[in-house]
């Protein structure tokens, strides 16, 4: 398996952001990444566990670290479906009519408003302003790269939004499904915010694996376009009739088994792709349209597709990997085990293994998926985007 992690050719602009990020990060207090971080967020308790820095708000039980390894780690992902689902947004509404004004809701280091502004600026639309929303801020000043941005520091717990009915051309979540909301219907106050005619869209990733069986068709209605970024990142489509069977990885049905209970005690869904769908659909009185992409990435070499390599198995077949294809399933694998990582405390909990038995678990566990083939029955990453026109 490839060691190098997967770039989409058009991130020179990102790389060049990320740089920013570590630089802001690093030297804004004079001390080290997190300390900038922690000094921060004043009014959010933060706690070091394990070398990493987590939320300790008895009220959030947000589980994944605040800490610069895992900014990376969400950056990687960022960029890994920005590859596989084609850019930084899914609806084809801002072909012809790009918005004034954006809102990136849990925006983390700012990554994605970034890799956003260069889109649209590569098309000569720079009259653009970015907004990002976190309760911490760790996204560096993005203003020097020519960018109308401003941050807003703002607890989603929190039952408003701080903006007006109606301000914003397009709203755009991702991977915000473990952030708690106090709302029970979680669109209503992106839905708020939205002008009449904007978009909603949001991102985000199961985070209990499922193995893809063999030879699986193509998602109904796919476009031209979207099968020929699945073929060109060796990724597959899906939709609720797509067939999959549990994890047949013993280490990943262990994790599995442990998250489901780990995020139960503290509320939150180890589903958010389902509930996000559900939460369009319940809003569907508010939107002129709504439309969705579903792909799962393997996250290594299937044993399945080797077997059925040059056999006329479904209407694209698939050929043999090629390196940036292997390249792009190592990263979404590393973005896996850097996810297991992050969630350590949390596992640890559900698992009721010392800190011995989890090393030793944790060993063999990386050793099996980097080195042993582990995953080659098809287990996979699933992400999904949908995306809605406000009435």
């Amino acid at each position: 398996m490839s060691g190098a992690a997967f770039f989409p050719p058009q991130t020179a602009a990102t790389l060049s952001w990320s740089s920013e990020l570590k630089h802001t990060t690093s030297n804004s207090t004079g001390l080290t990444a997190t300390s900038s971080i922690t000094s921060a967020t004043d009014q959010c308790p933060l706690v070091r566990q394990n070398d990493r820095i987590y939320f300790r708000d008895p009220e959030n039980p947000y589980p994944l670290p605040c800490d610069l390894p895992e900014v990376h780690r969400q950056m990687l992902r960022s960029l890994l479906l920005m590859r596989v689902l084609g850019g930084p947004f899914c609806t084809p509404h801002f072909d012809k009519n790009p918005p004034k004004r954006v809102l990136e809701l849990a925006c983390g280091s700012g990554m994605w408003s970034s890799a956003c502004y260069n889109y649209f600026a590569s098309r000569g639309h720079t009259d653009i302003s970015f907004t990002g929303l976190d309760i911490i801020s760790i996204a560096p000043d993005m203003r020097k790269q020519g960018m109308n941005w401003q941050f807003k520091r703002h607890d989603l717990r929190q039952d408003r939004l701080p903006f007006p009915t109606g301000y914003f051309d397009f709203v755009f979540i991702k991977d915000a499904g473990l952030c708690p909301s106090s709302s029970a219907h979680p669109l209503s106050e992106p839905l708020r915010v939205l002008k009449s005619g904007g978009i909603l869209e949001v991102w985000d990733s199961d985070l209990v694996f499922r193995t893809l069986l063999p030879n699986p068709a193509p998602a109904p209605g796919l476009s031209e376009k979207d099968q020929e970024i699945a073929d060109a990142t060796a990724t597959y489509t899906f939709s609720s009739a797509t067939p999959f069977a549990k994890a047949q990885n013993k280490y990943l049905q262990d994790y599995n088994s442990w998250v489901e209970v780990a995020l139960d005690r503290r509320n939150l869904t180890p589903l958010p792709c389902a509930t996000i769908g559900l939460s369009f659909t319940t809003e569907s009185h508010i939107f002129k349209s709504v439309d969705s992409r579903r792909v799962a990435i393997p996250l290594g070499e299937v044993r399945w597709e080797r077997e059925g390599q040059g056999k006329d198995t479904t209407s694209h077949p698939r050929k043999a990997l090629t390196e940036d294809q292997i390249a792009l399933r190592h990263t979404a694998l590393l973005t896996v085990i850097h996810m297991i990582e992050g969630l350590e405390p949390i596992l640890m909990e559900a698992s009721e293994k010392s800190r011995d038995e989890w090393e030793r678990w944790w060993a063999a566990m990386t050793a099996d998926l980097f080195q042993r083939g582990g995953v080659a029955s098809g287990e996979c990453l699933e992400v999904s985007a949908w995306w809605g026109q406000k009435k």
